[in-house]
């Protein structure tokens, strides 16, 4: 992807307790990072499990602020889950001004940052600029985009590597009433094209792609993900280690949303 935009960095999983949170993605195989508090004026902590190139980020609020209103809001109403998928910035000024001249206007940039303790004594902050769009694209469909100001930081040593095999991001499938027209303004805004595949209208991204689907009965919005592992019987072995039974489907093993955060997760081989 040429320009200030790439293509998936990493999901948003809001949670109602980040501990408990954690515990449950810990026994689903994901090795998690030691929970972050973010600068005073966002009011949220997280944990992330962090991937070659992109990341889950487990997130919660801890104060109620003007920034954080949206998912407090979401958790009152909806409840946990996967709440918004971010493009990668290499320049979020530059990245601005690309999707506002598609016409998606952007919301300012803001800029935040959470400390990272390093192996040994000391820390280092990672810092992000970060911005959304003044409006979802569809159906609750919320993307954002985000600048690793420190990738060091954000991708500390030793976080890599999980017990499950997992390597990174496959897909997302998002459900929207209308699939077509909510995948041909995605691929608008990234500078892509959308196309048919497999029943869903599909939007490449650079990494993870974006699968469409009708919603049907069930409820608009970023829906499930897939991650790719290094072996499904490891996989396997891992989410039984954590008292998971997960369903084979297709050449891939699908854990219910109630054992993963209201998340649909599914494992397939990288």
């Amino acid at each position: 992807m040429t320009g200030a935009i790439g293509g998936v960095d990493h999901c948003i999983v809001l949670v109602r307790d980040l501990a408990a949170a954690r515990d449950v993605w810990e026994r689903l195989g994901f090795r998690t990072s030691p929970r972050g508090v973010h600068s005073a004026h966002m009011g949220t902590a997280n944990h992330t499990i962090m991937l070659a190139d992109d990341y889950i980020e487990l997130l919660g609020t801890v104060s109620e602020t003007a920034q954080n209103a949206r998912w407090r809001t979401r958790l009152a109403g909806p409840g946990e889950g996967l709440v918004a998928i971010a493009l990668r910035a290499f320049d979020a000024p530059k990245a601005a001004e690309e999707v506002a001249a598609r016409g998606f206007p952007p919301l300012p940039v803001l800029h935040f940052g959470r400390p990272v303790a390093l192996p040994g004594p000391g820390a280092i902050e990672a810092t992000f600029d970060v911005f959304h769009l003044r409006d979802m694209l569809a159906d609750e469909l919320r993307v954002f985009f985000c600048r690793h100001n420190v990738p060091g930081a954000t991708w500390p040593p030793g976080l890599t590597e999980h017990p499950n095999g997992a390597v990174a991001i496959e897909s997302f499938t998002i459900l929207a009433e209308d699939p077509r027209t909510a995948a041909e303004a995605t691929a608008k805004l990234l500078g892509r094209t959308a196309a048919q595949a497999d029943g869903a209208m599909v939007v490449e991204t650079g990494r993870a792609r974006l699968r469409f689907r009708e919603k049907g009965t069930g409820r608009a919005g970023i829906d499930a993900i897939a991650v790719r592992v290094r072996d499904l019987e490891v996989a396997r072995a891992a989410l039984a280690a954590g008292g998971i039974e997960p369903a084979r489907k297709d050449g891939s093993l699908a854990v219910p949303r109630e054992a993963a955060n209201g998340v649909c997760l599914s494992f397939v081989r990288a």
